[in-house]
């Protein structure tokens, strides 16, 4: 099964995805659009490293070398500066004994697996228990973290509800921390054994401070992100490192695929997990073990793979605000209990009816 022909034909990245080779086919207008759709998905800096570091270099139109040349360029740097970040928590969370985990992106980069490559990302994940979140919350203070300007109900919100306390800015770097004491919003409707996963965590080698997932919970929680949250934004990437992460932990061990499916039925993600990857199929020929597609796509399936579709003006389909609305609302359905619910969603409609203060001169 294919995506949709109408999907295929008309966005040149959907077609480079599934299929590389098809570049030297491409015409300068379709080189131009996909390079433009793939920033719209912040995917530029890894197709370019795809392009530029193989045969596919040479069919590059000589108008697009020096933008491709300057994403990668961007793209390192951006990894030095989340290196450098990571020692500057590392030095800020000295008295911290408890395990400090480090989720998505900045784990990708700290593990140097295939997903950190040409992924660029605002914001440094952490994760301890929600014993220690206080102490850590303070010690990132006096590192010169810090909350930003935030209503009281925001506040009780993230602090109540949430499985993160609202974002931490640094002062002076303007780099931010988004701290985790769980997986998953604690209230959702779907079971997920986050402190299973996170009790279950080990060091990263070669590290003082911080600690990872395992190689299963690792691609879990990708699809858990992707699959439990309403935005989509940056879907297309999200799932791409989905298919990177199998790709890599898969080809490192032949019983990875077993030991995924255990894993997701032990913490409650067997059918997020096997959505996630029919849905890297569909885009990205994922070669996943046939146990872990799922075999018809349900309408939720449906709503994802035209919410992480291509954004660009050019190629967005038919359909994708309404797919974007109908998640959001799952999303909201999902993370609240009805009775929460109803009190956030009446808090935002009196929060709109205000009048809107401005500034004095």
């Amino acid at each position: 099964m294919n995506l949709s022909s109408t999907m295929v034909e008309a966005s040149p990245l959907t077609r480079f995805l599934r299929d590389r080779g098809v570049v030297g086919s491409f015409s300068a207008e379709e080189w131009s659009l996909m390079l433009a759709e793939a920033r719209h998905a912040g995917m530029l800096a890894r197709i370019a490293r795809w392009i530029l570091g193989s045969s596919m270099a040479g069919s590059v139109p000589p108008c697009h070398r020096d933008s491709l040349a300057a994403a990668l360029v961007h793209s390192a740097a951006f990894r030095r500066d989340v290196q450098r970040e990571l020692r500057s928590i590392s030095s800020a969370l000295v008295h911290v004994e408890a395990p400090i985990l480090l989720l998505k992106g900045a784990s990708y980069v700290a593990l140097g697996l295939p997903a950190a490559d040409g992924r660029i990302f605002s914001d440094i994940d952490l994760l301890v228990g929600d014993k220690q979140i206080r102490f850590v919350e303070s010690e990132l203070m006096l590192g010169g973290w810090i909350t930003g300007e935030i209503a009281a109900y925001d506040d009780r919100y993230y602090r109540q509800w949430s499985h993160e306390i609202p974002p931490m800015t640094h002062t002076r770097r303007g780099t931010t921390i988004d701290l985790h004491h769980s997986l998953v919003m604690p209230t959702c409707r779907i079971a997920v054994n986050s402190s299973r996963m996170v009790n279950d965590a080990v060091p990263i080698a070669g590290s003082e401070r911080f600690w990872r997932l395992r190689d299963e919970d690792i691609l879990l929680h990708a699809a858990a992100h992707l699959l439990l949250n309403g935005e989509f934004d940056r879907g297309l990437r999200d799932l791409c490192d989905i298919d990177l992460l199998y790709r890599h932990f898969s080809s490192g061990s032949a019983e990875f695929a077993e030991r995924l499916i255990a894993r997701s039925a032990e913490v409650g993600l067997e059918a997020i997990v096997r959505q996630a990857l029919y849905l890297a199929w569909r885009f990205f020929s994922t070669p996943a073990d046939d146990r872990l597609l799922q075999r018809e796509p349900t309408a939720f399936v449906r709503l994802v793979e035209k919410a992480v579709s291509s954004r660009h003006p050019d190629t967005r389909i038919r359909g994708q605000a309404m797919a974007d609305w109908l998640l959001m609302v799952r999303e909201l359905s999902l993370r609240l209990p009805p009775n929460l619910l109803l009190i956030h969603l009446m808090h935002k409609m009196w929060v709109g009816f205000q009048p809107v203060k401005r500034a004095q001169a």
